[in-house]
């Protein structure tokens, strides 16, 4: 159980007077009782001092004397009686004769006195000379000049410990009670109230709330310093985060152009490397073209030879012709995202690359789907198709850098899995693979293996951005030496995200 700080410092003021108050009862129940012992041995003293002064010259006690002494006041109650008369029967019930008085009176004695009892104490004491305790008082013998003259029996009840403590008990209450409110109202307002003021305004800091000013107290105290303190420190963390913000939303900016103009470059590197591919697949045609003009111009070509190098132009017209719309296919270009067909983006980007793959002597498999529409999304067909390129490039740059160890050679595998959710592209190839510890970090911009001016460090980065853009998800893997798999997965055409 967690307690305020306002009832923690009740519960110790409280606890600080209680003690304080108990230490003094103690004290003070200590003296009490000293005077108690002191007050009980009085009677002895004072009686066997006072009474033989009021025995006559008759050898027997003066009742006036007796009655007028002071000292009775003193006691709860009295007896006294002289041996002259006293006789014990054969019962030895006590029979008392001559003076028998109660100085005190018995009308406050109980009902159950036991006068015997009392008797039999006194002839007790004048027997042993000493005093004896019984029945809740105290039996004294009388003498003079070592002569046993009477006796006599005192009480007082109850100690003056116990009815001083009944007495003063609620003086203690009040006064605690009292001491406690007042000093708790100090305290609350010269300590708790502040303390509590700063651990406030503490949390709302805590909480992001730079701008809490606290109200500042009028006096001049550690406290109040404390205070105004902490409104300067409140304005300086405000001022040092309002410039930290200023300064992280310019250097955000300058990243996301730095970021924006990487891309535009990767573009326009991805498309540069198409150059030499697109210039090869223009040029193979091209020549074949040029030889079909050059034999349809000579005058002497007779016409059952006309018709097929006509057809030989059509045909190397047609092949430039798609390679061309390909290339206008992978075009950058602002357009809102539509139904695309993964199966052919795929086909056309592996067209791009293949004049590359056997220059270096790799295999590109590739199956597509066998159902129309299976693999449609929604999404840009030249963003996917450069990500697309970006992942082609990067396997022909492992394998021409890396090799392979498969026996059968360098291989892409390119697979297009539909799923009920989600469309599964992955590339593969089974070049040397990254190892494990530079794994999390192939996606950052900027980050590359390859070799110095091999590469840019931008392909996986695009590829990431294109991702995001079409709310998909990217899964890389590696085994060092064996290969390296990217998946790329995206949403359904109709649904939300993948």
């Amino acid at each position: 159980m967690t307690f305020s700080l306002r009832l923690r410092v009740l519960l110790l003021v409280a606890a600080g007077y209680a003690a304080l108050f108990a230490a003094g009862g103690l004290y003070l129940s200590r003296l009490l009782r000293d005077v108690d012992e002191q007050l009980l041995s009085l009677p002895e003293d004072l009686l066997s001092a006072a009474v033989p002064l009021s025995v006559d010259r008759a050898s027997d006690l003066s009742v006036r004397t007796i009655l007028d002494f002071d000292a009775w006041s003193f006691f709860d109650d009295a007896v006294v009686l002289g041996r002259k008369n006293l006789e014990r029967g054969p019962t030895g019930r006590i029979a008392p004769g001559g003076i028998y008085l109660n100085p005190v009176g018995s009308a406050r004695r109980a009902p159950d006195f036991d006068s015997q009892l009392v008797l039999g104490a006194i002839w007790h004491a004048m027997d042993v000379k000493e005093p004896v305790a019984i029945a809740g008082g105290l039996a004294i013998p009388i003498t003079k000049n070592d002569t046993v003259w009477g006796g006599c029996w005192v009480r007082k009840d109850p100690p003056i410990a116990r009815g001083v403590f009944r007495d003063l008990l609620p003086a203690f209450i009040l006064t605690t009670l009292v001491l406690t409110a007042g000093t708790y109202w100090v305290l609350g307002r010269l300590v708790v109230a502040p303390v509590e003021l700063l651990a406030s305004g503490a949390r709302r800091v805590r909480a992001g709330e730079l701008d809490v000013r606290l109200a500042e107290p009028g006096r001049r105290d550690e406290l109040a310093d404390l205070v105004r303190s902490f409104n300067q420190m409140a304005a300086t963390v405000q001022g040092f985060n309002a410039r930290l913000a200023e300064e992280v939303r310019r250097a955000t900016e300058l990243a996301r152009r730095a970021e924006a103009a990487a891309m535009t470059q990767r573009r326009l590197a991805a498309m540069g490397e198409l150059a030499a591919g697109i210039a090869h697949e223009i040029n193979n045609p091209l020549g074949g073209l040029l030889n079909a003009v050059e034999a349809l111009g000579a005058e002497d070509l007779p016409p059952a030879r006309r018709r097929p190098y006509l057809e030989l132009v059509a045909r190397g017209l047609a092949r430039i012709g798609e390679t061309v719309n390909r290339l206008r296919r992978f075009t950058p270009r602002d357009a809102p995202h539509e139904p695309v067909d993964l199966a052919a983006v795929v086909q056309d980007s592996i067209e791009l690359v293949r004049h590359r793959a056997r220059r270096l002597g790799v295999a590109i498999r590739w199956a597509p789907p066998a159902g129309r529409g299976d693999a449609v999304v929604r999404g840009s067909a030249n963003g996917i198709g450069q990500a697309l390129l970006n992942l082609l490039a990067n396997a022909l740059d492992a394998l021409e850098q890396g090799g392979t160890r498969d026996p059968a050679g360098p291989r892409i595998d390119v697979e297009l899995v539909p799923a009920e959710a989600a469309l599964l592209l992955a590339v593969r190839d089974n070049g040397p693979g990254v190892p494990p510890e530079e794994l999390p970090r192939v996606s950052d911009l900027f980050y590359t293996t390859k070799e110095v001016g091999k590469g840019t460090g931008l392909g996986l980065a695009f590829v990431h951005s294109t991702m995001r853009e079409h709310r998909g998800k990217i899964a890389i893997t590696s085994e060092p030496g064996e290969s390296f798999r990217v998946e790329l997965f995206f949403p359904r055409a109709t649904g939300e995200a993948g």
